[in-house]
């Protein structure tokens, strides 16, 4: 029994007409007739009477068309995922990112990918940086939503939007009335700092002061910078961090722009031998929408 000949009796028990199931098939009337009696044989019963008026479903016959629409619905469902699961239309994605990369714009970009992807399910672990990256490796996650370029052999990178690093100040900070604050004037002041373990990106903001002439005296030190502003706030001196920070902050603080320039670009990290087509076309349907935002999520 094969799904052909399944078809075919579809076509036959529907019609109750060898002509007519004939015409509709586009086949010939003879082989019609030998599929259907080749189905019979296989199976060990008759499945429609006969006569040269009419044609008739027998039991067993009405069992198989129950039975033989479900297989064919079953079969065109498997065929519709292994195609759309080949082309990365389904499927599951797992994403490590930090609370601040999700909070600036990593959030609204997955909304728009699942209202165009519905059937790829995508998971967030929100994660440290340097955490994501070893989770990408070991298969745990697939992709690392990063402002770190990955430096491991296994691991890819792909530009998912431009960020720069702003100074955010307490109000009535002296330099709060600077359209842009040099980065050496910040050399007096306590500074609040991301964890130089948790990511790169970290470590570069410490190397940017000794760059502008001073070592930065660190007050409190975070893994997120999410949890910065507060802080701030709070009394614990200036801090650096992704302009898009300034998304979900009071009027408690004021951010302003550096220089020279310090980027805090987002990358989107990932296995370079990917086997995971969903993941794949994520990554290149990602690029292709932050394309069509001027400056990303915190431009």
């Amino acid at each position: 029994m094969d799904l052909r000949q399944l078809r075919y009796f579809l076509v036959v028990a529907d019609e109750l007409s060898f002509t007519r199931a004939a015409r509709r098939l586009n086949i010939s009337q003879p082989p019609l007739s030998q599929q259907i009696q080749q189905l019979e044989a296989q199976l060990g019963t008759k499945l429609l009477n006969r006569t040269s008026r009419r044609v008739e479903l027998t039991a067993a016959g009405a069992e198989l068309q129950t039975q033989a629409r479900a297989i064919l619905a079953q079969t065109e469902q498997a065929r519709q995922q292994v195609r759309f699961i080949g082309a990365g239309r389904s499927g599951k994605i797992d994403i490590g990112a930090t609370g601040a990369i999700l909070r600036g714009g990593l959030a609204e970009l997955l909304a728009d990918y699942r209202r165009g992807m519905p059937d790829v399910r995508t998971t967030i672990h929100e994660q440290a940086p340097a955490l994501q990256v070893k989770a990408v490796i070991e298969y745990r996650t697939d992709i690392s939503f990063n402002r770190s370029v990955a430096s491991q052999e296994e691991l890819a990178s792909a530009l998912a939007w431009r960020e720069e690093v702003w100074v955010i100040l307490p109000k009535g900070h002296r330099l709060a009335r600077r359209s842009v604050v040099p980065l050496a004037e910040l050399r007096d002041d306590d500074h609040v700092m991301l964890h130089p373990d948790s990511s790169e990106f970290a470590r570069g903001l410490q190397t940017a002061c000794v760059d502008a002439g001073f070592l930065p005296r660190i007050s409190q030190q975070v893994v997120d910078s999410q949890s910065i502003p507060s802080l701030i706030a709070a009394g614990f001196g200036v801090s650096l961090v992704p302009a898009s920070t300034a998304k979900f902050t009071s009027n408690d603080v004021i951010f302003r722009p550096v220089k020279p320039v310090i980027v805090a670009d987002v990358y989107m990290v990932y296995r370079r031998n990917e086997p995971s087509q969903a993941v794949l076309e994520f990554v290149r349907w990602a690029q292709a929408e932050m394309a069509k935002r001027v400056g990303g999520p915190g431009g």
